[in-house]
């Protein structure tokens, strides 16, 4: 009410470019997990878990943007964005991409806290509503972020584009920033894109100095695809790595795929998705139960442009034998974009 209020009280020519904007997107979730023996004893839980049912958000966020024209093709543009989860417990402004910047004939730049390079690229390949970690693509997408970081994209050149970001070690390390005792973490991000007639690829990357025990970490990820004529395809793989921290150690790798399927019919765009983790090497030795398996199978049926309604059921099964976790999940719910 209150920011209702004060936009209300602002002069009509000061809120001419100022867009409010959001979704509110909650339904009914239900789910149930499966522990190998081995993992229930080391948790000390049951096997199998009860049925749980609840009222769950699946990301609402609002978000106010803006733009001045500062002449000779410049422009100065802004965007604060926040979740505002319907279940409660959000509460903090600008907890969603927020920025400060500029835009023209160049490109644009702007600074604040941004998507990564390589969280823009799942936009591809994950398309899934919902706060359950089975029914997203949540172990595959668990390597982006947004960041308090710097960013410039270039414009489209004949359907090419590219980004790079970087974050400095005190904005990675806020609570180091005065003292320097600890190794900087300042991280590195770089993005290609292509799109024409529907077909697109991307390439997103990102490094990080001292990601985990004081030894660098990288991440790669390709995805490519067709989105047009109401027919979407998406293929993605992923890289990720970093050296154990022992004396001649060889890497840790972990190396994904997930691909996502779609067809619209009239109002009803029914999708499929199917995620694969290798099995991970911890100091170049492959690790029998680290692999993961993934299946997402929903559609989404639109009343309007603005409000849709979406049902899903996933199943995610990581580890194996004794080691395993196995989640299952359903959902129904509804979106309004506004």
């Amino acid at each position: 009410s209150l920011i209702a209020l004060t936009l209300a009280a602002l002069p009509v020519a000061a809120m001419a470019d100022v867009t409010l904007y959001g979704q509110i997107k909650a339904g009914v979730e239900v789910s149930k997990v499966k522990l190998g023996e081995q993992t229930a004893a080391k948790l000390g839980h049951d096997k199998s878990s009860k049925t749980a049912t609840e009222i769950a958000d699946f990301g609402s966020r609002i978000g106010f943007k803006g733009h001045e024209h500062l002449g000779n093709n410049l422009n100065a543009i802004w965007q604060v964005e926040q979740n505002t989860s319907i279940a409660g417990g959000d509460k903090e402004w600008a907890s969603r991409e927020s920025f400060i910047g500029l835009e023209g004939g160049f490109g644009k730049i702007r600074a604040g806290k941004l998507n990564s390079t390589v969280k823009d690229s799942s936009d591809n390949v994950d398309q899934w509503e919902s706060s359950n970690g089975a029914l997203n693509m949540s172990v595959f997408t668990r390597v982006d972020e947004r960041a308090v970081s710097v960013r410039y994209d270039s414009p489209v050149f004949s359907g090419f584009s590219a980004s790079v970001q970087y974050t400095p070690r005190d904005n990675a390390n806020p609570s180091d920033k005065y003292t320097h005792n600890d190794a900087t973490r300042d991280t590195y991000y770089a993005g290609l894109n292509y799109e024409n007639s529907g077909f697109f690829g991307q390439y997103a990357g990102g490094f990080r100095k001292n990601a985990v025990s004081e030894k660098d970490g990288h991440v790669h990820r390709l995805v490519g695809g067709y989105d047009a004529n109401n027919v979407l395809v998406s293929v993605a793989g992923q890289y990720e790595g970093f050296k154990a921290d022992v004396a001649d150690a060889k890497k840790n790798e972990r190396t994904e795929v997930a691909v996502t399927g779609g067809y619209r019919m009239g109002n009803v765009m029914p999708r499929l998705s199917y995620a694969h983790g290798f099995k991970a090497k911890e100091n170049g030795v492959k690790q029998g139960n680290s692999q993961y398996n993934q299946v997402i199978v929903g559609a989404d049926y639109d009343f309007s442009k603005r409000t849709s309604a979406l049902v899903s059921a996933g199943w995610l099964k990581e580890g194996k034998g004794g080691d395993k976790t196995q989640s299952t999940a359903g959902l129904v719910g509804l979106r309004h974009k506004f």
